[in-house]
């Protein structure tokens, strides 16, 4: 199936900037059998002996958004391995090239991810893997030995107000970049700030996407995987039972939309729709009970401010509990370290 992604790869050749690049490989995939996959890689040789992999992020289509909302609660999702086969593939098509992976927001899961679970001999060729506001990974993943094994070779881009990447956590480094868009528009990539040859770093996370990592966090544990699981399956099977196959039959029209969406609500069993009413609130819940946190006189507040996770975390807390975020008495320390080491400049 070509859809507009395919139509713009094969238009690359009239580019005056990139049409010298070789396209090697194309490939799409929109499956919901066995599990909702919508895949979209390419392959172009940048060099005589170097070659880049791209991942495709979500596109508009409903299997799309029903694999993202899995890789909400699952630590692992089938596209990933899907991603890791084409890579697999790709390599040995051409044993004698170097790898670049690159992604923008599930397709940068999908790049760090392959290059996680590829075999040494193959992460040795693979010279990095860059992700442009991917959601980031479940401790179940980055704490795998192939993954702390690659993670040097892994960046990850974040615009200043993320609601994409900051869903997950992001143990490899992350580069915090400027962007003067509004918050839900930073996701795309031509919005963020440019340089003469690179992007123009903020000063850290805006307080906004602070706020929402929490919120993440606070109902990722508040409702049980289970239940979610359990939910999206009836949410999305309401949605192909009333034949709405694409996001934009919900958001393009305000009012057909919300009748739609009221629609599909209506139709789930009484039980699961008062599930999903209350889940509802509870993201609510979560989103009030830490928008001000980064105003407020707390811990939080003290937090040293970094647009390079080399230089200081981006992120203070993880989903998995076991993981120490840094205490509040050692974050104020650095915190006045920081303020009497400005004074003395």
């Amino acid at each position: 199936m070509q859809d507009l992604a395919g139509s713009q790869v094969l238009l690359l050749p009239q580019s005056p900037r990139l049409g010298e690049l070789q396209i090697l490989n194309w490939t799409n995939r929109l499956e919901t059998d066995p599990y909702p996959l919508q895949f979209t890689a390419a392959t172009f040789r940048l060099t005589a002996d170097t070659i880049i992999i791209v991942y495709r992020g979500t596109d508009s289509s409903l299997i799309g958004w029903n694999e993202d909302m899995n890789m909400n609660y699952m630590p692992k999702a089938y596209g990933q391995d899907v991603a890791a086969d084409y890579l697999r593939e790709i390599a040995q098509k051409y044993p004698n090239d170097k790898i670049y992976l690159a992604g923008h927001s599930k397709g940068g899961n999908y790049a760090e991810y392959a290059l996680s679970v590829a075999e040494p001999e193959l992460q040795d060729r693979i010279i990095r893997a860059l992700s442009f506001d991917g959601p980031g990974f479940f401790h179940q993943v980055w704490k795998a030995p192939g993954f702390v094994r690659a993670e040097a070779k892994m960046k990850t881009y974040l615009p200043e107000s993320s609601i994409i990447g900051t869903m997950l956590d992001h143990p490899e480094r992350v580069i915090i970049v400027k962007s003067t868009a509004p918050m839900v528009q930073q996701h795309d990539p031509r919005r963020w700030s440019v340089g003469r040859d690179s992007f123009v770093l903020a000063d850290s996370l805006s307080s906004g996407a602070r706020s929402l990592r929490h919120s993440f966090i606070d109902f990722n544990h508040t409702i049980p995987d289970k239940q979610r699981g359990e939910l999206w399956d009836a949410l999305f099977q309401a949605f192909d039972e009333l034949n709405i196959t694409d996001v934009f039959q919900i958001t393009a029209h305000k009012l057909l939309g919300t009748v739609r969406f009221s629609r599909v609500i209506m139709s789930l069993p009484p039980e699961t729709r008062k599930y999903f009413l209350h889940m509802l609130g509870e993201i609510i819940n979560a989103i009030r009970g830490n928008i001000s946190l980064p105003f407020s006189e707390t811990d939080f507040a003290m937090y040293p401010k970094s647009n390079d996770s080399k230089k200081a975390p981006i992120f203070f807390e993880f989903y998995d509990t076991t993981v120490p975020s840094i205490l509040p008495d050692e974050i104020k320390r650095r915190f006045i370290a920081e303020k009497e080491a400005e004074k003395k400049k």
